[in-house]
């Protein structure tokens, strides 16, 4: 926890560094103005940043694309926020609504296959950043070609300055942080984790296709031993297990693995240990319904987590069971009808398909 704080530290002062920057642009460019002038003028630069930065995000993830599919992988996903397209099963490209905590954007796609244990996995998890550093270059060319232009060259050092800080915040190899550059160390590093990353890519496309995560391969799962937990990728096998045992309904086995896990020292990342809280806490009200145990699942960090992602199937599902739980009906309901609103556009249809049986057994025991 407190290399993650160390992480995080690190991230605020990367932007508290690049809205600095941009306040002295700002100053720069409109000190000299009124002060009705320079509020306008900083409000604009403000806005033109957003967009910028939403520019940068699809760039970056654009870059994934294009740097997979040149080194043999094969278009699954591409989000950017809760827009996500997905390439079926029958190969249409559908738009679906997927929300991740944490995460501006995401591209999936399916790698080669594995030779000799071998597989690429540097261009494909660095080329979003390495398209961001290039636009960022070609922001401070084009900055000196045009810097007699005062608004011109502002928007290229503009452009430049959100460039620089998309990738860094995507390639520092900080620790708790599942990012690019951390992703790349760690399969660069082990074996291991880039077997995990082949089958958690695999994982998506059996989603995709309709297969339950209790149906995956038996070899997939098995718990990572201490040495490979604290490798981020590695954990998420640890994760699969979980998920297996709770689709599986055993939920009471399932939820002794999550204590156990979460117990742990690891190198889990914030979004996956809180899903595993979020599945836990579901295990305790479908079983023992201990209003301690209850409690200590459901702390402020998971409250902010589940807040932050209200649409997400597995969320709704414990609320609504939590609900029952505190025979509040009404808020029941709410979360029912919740549910059915995100099933319509959610990309994982299989994933629906095991939290209304989730969804029913929690109704079966409030009755």
């Amino acid at each position: 926890m407190k290399k993650e704080k160390v992480s995080k530290i690190v991230m605020v002062l990367l932007y508290l560094l690049c809205g600095a920057g941009i306040g002295v642009l700002c100053g720069n460019l409109f000190g000299e103005e009124n002060f009705g002038i320079f509020l306008l003028g900083t409000f604009g630069v403000v806005l033109a940043a957003l967009g910028m930065m939403l520019v940068h995000i699809l760039l970056h993830e654009a870059g994934h694309l294009l740097f997979g599919l040149l080194t043999g992988y094969r278009f699954v996903s591409f989000r950017i926020f809760n827009l996500m397209w997905q390439k079926d099963d029958d190969g249409r490209i559908r738009l679906y609504h997927f929300q991740l905590s944490g995460t501006a954007g995401q591209c999936i796609m399916a790698p080669p296959d594995r030779k000799d244990g071998k597989m690429p996995f540097f261009w494909y998890n660095l080329g979003g950043v390495t398209v961001n550093f290039l636009l960022a270059i070609l922001s401070g060319v084009l900055y000196i070609v045009v810097r007699d232009n005062a608004y011109v060259a502002f928007v290229c050092l503009l452009f430049g300055i959100l460039g620089v800080l998309t990738g860094l915040t995507n390639a520092l190899p900080l620790p708790g942080l599942a990012n690019d550059g951390r992703n790349t160390v760690e399969m660069a590093r082990s074996p291991k984790a880039r077997k995990a990353f082949y089958l958690q890519m695999q994982a998506v496309i059996m989603l995709q296709k309709g297969i339950r995560i209790k149906d995956f391969p038996d070899e997939w799962f098995a718990m990572p031993t201490d040495e490979e937990l604290q490798n981020t990728i590695c954990c998420i096998m640890a994760v699969f297990l979980c998920d297996k045992l709770f689709d599986e309904r055993k939920y009471a086995e399932a939820q002794a693995q999550m204590d156990d896990f979460l117990g742990r020292k690891t190198a889990i990342d914030t979004v996956h240990r809180q899903l595993l809280k979020v599945n836990a806490l579901f295990c305790e009200l479908a079983g023992k319904k201990n209003q301690v145990k209850i409690e200590s699942y459901l702390d402020q960090e998971l409250q902010k987590f589940m807040k932050a992602m209200p649409n997400y199937p597995g969320i709704i599902r414990t609320q609504y069971a939590y609900a029952l739980y505190q025979n509040d009906r009404q808020a029941a309901q709410k979360q029912r009808d919740l549910f059915e609103k995100a099933a319509l556009t959610y990309p994982y249809q299989v994933e629906i398909e095991a939290e209304r049986e989730c969804m029913a057994l929690a109704a079966q025991l409030a009755e």
